[in-house]
């Protein structure tokens, strides 16, 4: 297994850390409030931000929600606002319809699926609420300081948006994921490059000319937007540390290489079906003879006929353990332990997850992907972060690249922007003493040269 390192000291211009310099409260960001979608993928996406930005033990998370059931289902494509609206009136109009018939009124509301879903855990996330926040901001400013909003999914746009218009100088928000128009809204946006693909030549030829006006982006970057290669997530070197160590009485031991497989689903951009599983299974046992274990994860949203094919394919191998989904997850364990990492073409989030960690990955499935998705692909084939993944690999031959370090250097342009308003980060306490052990070290070795 490749080791893991801790990052290098922050810069210490100044010889003191940002936390000790001279500025009132007003000016340091000490918090952060997460809006939510619901989507795991999503509000990774904005958690990774909030640890990259060092406020991953100070945020609330918020969530945008949608009513649930019956036709419901078939409205999510109506805005959120509009939604909950239509939501309430058809819901009073069934009430009213009922009463009308003699029905109670007890029995009607107990069968009405509850706006969030009846999911677990549900009740301890805030319902996003423009006014609520916005209140929150202001009123905590003085004595809090400023705060960062960070959004990501389409339904955040009109609640991050709105926060940003009503209370400008109490937020920095950012908007994770294209917004599609009027980006002004926000402070800052942060996107794949490949959003941006249907203003190349290349997708331009993809679509007529009449449907071109209706297909965003229509316009190149504007100064506030951050581009990045594939998606934020959470996966940095403390965290993959710390898996490493959890994970280590169950993967250490384990012959290698250990080539761990991650099965997404098929996507608008990307569809696949058992014609991948059967590939992937195929290519899986020609390498076998190289590999020391395998480690298969289906997602819960892979469909029944690609795992069907995975284990009839696999499940027998003694040298494959595939994952039922039962808790606990390993993923965390296997980005740590993994050698190697093969990565079905249609998730983003995988194999941006995959490739932060430098090891070799391997892409099964880009064939049937394109438009955005296909982009993407190329970048990262052109970059050499990624390889397909063909049968007839050596999979005990590791290569290496400069890891995917998206959700980093998002996090330094968020900082420069605060900078640039005169609001500086609150370090959290790792940076803290990694800080102190850099400055105790060079201490020492300055009083080792005096003595000598």
């Amino acid at each position: 297994m490749r080791p893991i390192l801790l990052p290098d000291p922050p810069s210490l211009s100044t010889g003191v850390p940002d936390i000790f310099e001279q500025g009132g409260p007003q000016n340091v960001v000490r918090r952060a409030v997460v809006i939510g979608n619901g989507f795991p993928g999503s509000e990774n996406q904005c958690i990774g931000l909030v640890r990259a930005l060092g406020l991953a033990e100070n945020h609330l998370l918020y969530r945008v929600t949608r009513p649930k059931g019956g036709l419901n289902e078939w409205l999510h494509w109506l805005p959120v606002g509009f939604h909950k609206n239509l939501d309430f009136i058809l819901r009073h109009i069934y009430l009213y319809s009922r009463l009308m018939l003699g029905s109670k009124q007890s029995k009607y509301i107990t069968s009405v699926p509850s706006e969030n879903g009846g999911s677990v855990g549900l009740a301890s996330i805030l319902e996003a609420d423009v006014k609520s926040i916005v209140n929150m901001a202001r009123q905590t400013y003085e004595k809090e300081g400023p705060l960062v909003v960070i959004a990501c999914g389409r339904d955040t746009i009109s609640i991050a948006s709105s926060i940003r218009r009503l209370a400008s100088e109490n937020v920095f928000v950012v908007q994770i994921q294209h917004p599609r128009s009027h980006l002004n809204r926000f402070d800052m946006v942060i996107t794949p490059r490949h959003d941006y693909y249907p203003l190349t030549p290349e997708a331009q030829e993809q679509v007529p000319k009449f449907m071109r006006r209706w297909i965003t982006p229509r316009e190149p970057p504007q100064d506030h937007v951050v581009l990045t290669t594939g998606a934020l997530h959470q996966i940095d070197y403390a965290l993959l540390r710390k898996a490493a160590s959890a994970w280590h009485d169950e993967f250490a031991a384990l012959p290698k290489p250990l080539v761990v497989v991650n099965i997404g689903w098929p996507r608008s951009n990307c569809r696949y079906g058992a014609d991948v599983a059967k590939q992937l299974t195929d290519s899986i046992l020609d390498v076998l003879a190289t590999c020391g274990s395998v480690r298969i994860s289906l997602s819960y949203k892979t469909p029944a006929k690609v795992s069907r094919v995975i284990f009839k394919e696999l499940g027998d191998n003694p040298k494959v353990y595939i994952w039922n989904g039962q808790e606990p997850n390993p993923y965390m364990g296997h980005l740590a332990w993994g050698d190697a990492f093969v990565v079905t073409a249609d998730s983003v989030s995988l194999i941006s997850e995959a490739c932060s960690t430098g090891k070799p990955v391997y892409v099964v499935g880009t064939d049937h992907c394109k438009w955005k998705i296909a982009d993407f692909q190329k970048s990262l084939r052109e970059r050499g972060v990624v390889r397909p993944f063909t049968g007839f690999e050596d999979m005990s031959v590791s290569w290496s690249y400069p890891p995917l370090n998206d959700t980093a250097e998002a996090a330094t342009r968020v900082r420069r922007e605060l900078a640039a308003r005169g609001w500086s980060l609150r370090l959290e306490f790792y940076t803290l003493l990694c800080c102190n052990i850099y400055l105790r070290n060079q201490n020492l070795s300055k009083a080792g040269e005096t003595e000598a």
